[in-house]
């Protein structure tokens, strides 16, 4: 099994490197020059074959613009355009096709929409929070909720208070109407007037003290003092905070219990600021809990919180959550996936359809026949595991999709690529490392001395500088990590862009620490 995969990978080797020698010299507009031609006669006649490369007899892989010879010595044998069928192809038989596991697919149009994938959290909504106080101080007379998680209704007694403030406000409104009342006869008018004037203001006092109208007005008819003030509740809810007991003293102001409206919930999360513009308020959202795998809750964004916190780079949006069956419960996690805007209707393709070198991105078209050739794409936005194409491809296209064909091979692609650019020594001997004992020292140091190669707990935070929530990674040598582009110290692969999100996962999946 393990020399089967040792063949399948130089198979995928040799079928790439021939591709992206390809893909370069017809990118650069080098031709092989005119001594790389033969001719052949066929009755009578003659026609030239034009040479596109010339390789190893014995590695396929090892592919050269020039005649000369091989690391081996051996003479180097061209490879021939008819063979290719035209200029830019490679062609592949099926048995090899089916050991290196090529899979391919239709480019198709589709419309995607950005999406943009955070955490977030379950929290009160802050409109519907209240907190039972008094301005009177006294004793906890009775709790008739006695415990948090309680449920209540509007109008519900909560809790009897024994106040000597408020049986002395009381008192002196019993007086004053008694004094009123004995004064209202008076022929002096100023007398007659003082009277209403008391009871003007022990009224206010009471009032005050949060004495209903008709705790006041039972008081003025019936003329006996309550020695308890009850307090009720302001709306139904749930008792969330209870900060009292039976017979505590307390003094005014004091916090005693705290109710939540718990039917509806503020579902808060963190977007990076390159997010923002893939979404607005009115924004749809599937959201997912672990507590009940497979079940998708629907929401809109209702609110984008105005300010943007320095060190994060974040801003806070918030979806409103119904919870009229209470199966929700703050401080709950969730996984959100913001459908943002629509981005149009154009050619798609996946992601592991794309071999990225420097700032190129090439696909594999399949011509069929097991023919293939390398094509420089345009992409576009990114969303749903498809990149948009804006240019160098068709609908209809079928292209390599096979993401062990593409992505194992990418180290040697860059390889070759290095290789197949080089303009530098003899034209016999260009394939050959002249310095390999040198080379391997020097890789070795730089392996050890590269601050990109991170170890121990890696703090990704610290890492992303520019503070714009992306770092690049290896894909190979996940804790291989910088802030600006760039390529792994340690196969010389182009680092790949990554969220802070995404390559806190791909770190731990791949089990190193993260701060």
């Amino acid at each position: 099994m393990k020399n089967k995969n040792i063949i399948i990978g130089v198979l995928a080797l040799s079928l790439v490197a021939a591709l992206l020698y390809i893909f370069v010299f017809s990118k650069s507009g080098n031709n092989v020059n005119s001594s790389g031609s033969t001719t052949s006669e066929n009755n009578g006649g003659s026609s030239e074959r034009k040479v596109l490369y010339w390789r190893a007899p014995m590695n396929p892989s090892e592919v050269y613009d020039k005649p000369g010879k091989s690391r081996m010595g051996m003479d180097l044998v061209p490879v021939y355009e008819d063979e290719g069928a035209e200029s830019g192809i490679v062609k592949i038989s099926g048995t090899t096709q089916q050991n290196m596991n090529v899979k391919t697919a239709i480019v198709k149009k589709r419309k995607l929409r950005s999406q943009v994938i955070t955490n977030g959290i379950l929290e009160i909504d802050e409109r519907k929070e209240f907190v039972v106080t008094t301005k009177v101080g006294g004793w906890i007379e009775k709790l008739y909720v006695n415990y948090t998680g309680q449920e209540v209704r509007k109008g519900e007694k909560l809790i009897d208070i024994y106040s000597p403030e408020l049986v002395a406000a009381q008192q002196e409104y019993i007086t004053a109407l008694s004094y009123a009342a004995s004064v209202m006869n008076s022929s002096d008018k100023d007398i007659s007037m003082s009277g209403e004037g008391l009871i003007n203001n022990s009224i206010r006092k009471l009032e005050l003290l949060d004495v209903s109208d008709k705790e006041i007005e039972r008081l003025r008819t019936t003329k006996k003092i309550n020695k308890y003030v009850t307090l009720y509740a302001p709306f139904n809810g749930t008792v969330i905070s209870k900060e009292v007991i039976e017979g505590e003293k307390i003094k005014p102001g004091s916090p005693l219990l705290k109710i939540a409206d718990l039917s509806n919930l503020w579902l808060m999360a963190d977007i990076y600021e390159y997010e923002l513009a893939k979404i607005s308020v009115g924004s749809s959202a599937d959201i997912k809990f672990n507590f009940l795998p497979g079940k998708t809750f629907k929401g809109k964004l209702s609110f984008i919180y105005p300010t943007l916190n320095p060190k994060t780079r974040t801003v806070k949006v918030r979806i409103d959550m119904p919870n009229y069956k209470n199966e929700l419960k703050p401080s709950m996690f969730a996984t959100i996936t913001i459908n943002g805007k629509d981005l149009g209707d154009y050619p798609v393709v996946p992601e592991d359809a794309i071999i990225r070198s420097g700032q190129t991105n090439i696909i594999i078209l399949a011509l069929g026949n097991g023919k293939f050739r390398p094509v420089d794409v345009k992409l576009g936005n990114y969303a749903e595991g498809y990149y948009q194409v804006l240019n160098g491809l068709t609908e209809g296209s079928k292209i390599v999709t096979s993401a062990q064909f593409l992505i194992d091979s990418e180290s040697s692609l860059k390889a070759a690529l290095s290789q197949f650019t080089n303009t530098e020594g003899s034209d016999d001997m260009s394939g050959m490392d002249m310095n390999e004992s040198t080379g391997k020292e020097n890789k070795e140091t730089e392996k050890e001395q590269s601050p990109l190669i991170r170890k121990g707990t890696i703090d990704l935070e610290s890492i992303d500088k520019n503070k714009d929530g992306k770092v690049y990674q290896d894909i190979m040598d996940w804790n291989v990590i910088s802030d600006e582009p760039g390529r792994c110290p340690i196969c010389n692969m182009e680092l790949r862009e990554f969220t802070l999100k995404k390559a806190k996962e791909n770190l731990l999946e791949n089990g190193f620490k993260v701060k």
